[in-house]
């Protein structure tokens, strides 16, 4: 049973923000893929396990499933919103993803039913491995509710379960027998008349880039970089969201990141203009689309912050850039 490297990619770049030997994590492979990020290359279900075991053991989360979701959110992001480009019904959709599953995570079980009110995706493995199944499902449910959410302007109700949920858990997930996603359909449906809001095909390849630039260097802050991009929805996420990708209270987080003489709102500020910079260049965005990309209430704040990084309005800007 073969599974795209990719996936496994994903988790061993998450383990080695948390500390853990990227290096220690590829020798569990008994034949380690080239290139984790060539989409022919597959890994066998063993080595899957014995990294997530590994992770595991090391971290000793409870919630480190859902953790790995929210990182991975990046590394995923526009999958079904990209599938949704190919279909014109819910259903279409919905089968989509679960030929991509089938296909990627072969021994991961998907059931999928819809009705007028409510669509169910449910995801279960045949196999006694119920911790690593746990972080294993748990993850791949955080992604596709965080697409989900991703591919809607509006606040939408997406009910996650797990037979593990506690009262830690957050506040969109409920006890279940079962793993599932939970959604009304509307939402879909929505996305497949407007396919183009978010200009997915170049936001991600830009984000890519940004985290690739940035992992020559070294420091706490810098991961930190790192995880406000892989955790970007397509906005930046808030200074808990990042803090709980580390697994540290908001004071912790705070006192290591001005152990390196820097803040949280620096960075963010550092990144919003990093991706203003990107994304300008690009027409297909607006103004006030950019605005939304980075976490403004509205475009007006935008402009005043790009006429201080950048001396000059962004209209201007991008007259230059195409002059």
């Amino acid at each position: 049973m073969k599974i795209l490297a990719l996936h496994l990619h994903h988790v061993i770049e998450y383990a080695s923000m948390r500390g853990i030997s990227r290096q220690e994590l590829i020798s569990l492979l008994a034949k380690p893929p080239a290139n984790f990020l060539d989409e022919t290359e597959t890994i066998s279900k063993e080595d899957f396990y014995a990294v997530i075991d590994t992770i595991a053991n090391q971290l000793k989360e409870e919630e480190l499933g859902i953790r790995l979701g929210n990182f991975l959110n990046l590394g995923a992001l526009g999958l079904i919103y990209q599938i949704s480009l190919q279909a014109t019904t819910t259903e279409e959709a919905l089968y989509y993803l679960q030929m991509y599953l089938n296909a990627t995570l072969p021994f991961v079980n998907i059931q999928t039913s819809i009705d007028a009110d409510w669509v169910s995706i449910i995801l279960n493995i045949d196999n006694k491995q119920l911790e690593a199944n746990r972080i294993i499902l748990e993850n791949i449910l955080t992604v596709i509710a965080r697409e989900v959410a991703l591919m809607t302007t509006k606040e939408v109700s997406i009910i996650k379960t797990s037979p593990f949920f506690t009262k830690n858990y957050p506040d969109d997930w409920k006890a279940s027998t079962h793993y599932s996603v939970n959604f009304t359909p509307t939402i879909l449906k929505a996305t497949l008349q407007d396919k183009s809001r978010l200009h997915l095909d170049v936001l991600i390849p830009e984000y890519l880039k940004l985290i690739e630039g940035l992992k020559t260097e070294t420091g706490f802050a810098n991961k930190v970089r790192i995880a406000s991009l892989h955790l970007a929805k397509p906005e930046l996420p808030d200074l808990a969201s990042v803090a709980d990708a580390f697994h540290l209270t908001s004071r912790t987080f705070q006192r290591r990141l001005l152990a390196e003489n820097t803040t949280f709102r620096q960075i963010t500020d550092d990144l919003r203009k990093q991706i203003s910079n990107l994304l300008i260049r690009h027409n297909r965005f607006s103004i006030t689309d950019i605005s939304y990309v980075l976490g403004y209430s509205e475009p007006a704040a935008f402009i005043h912050s790009f006429k201080k990084w950048f001396g000059e309005a962004p209209d201007r800007m991008r007259q230059k850039a195409f002059s």
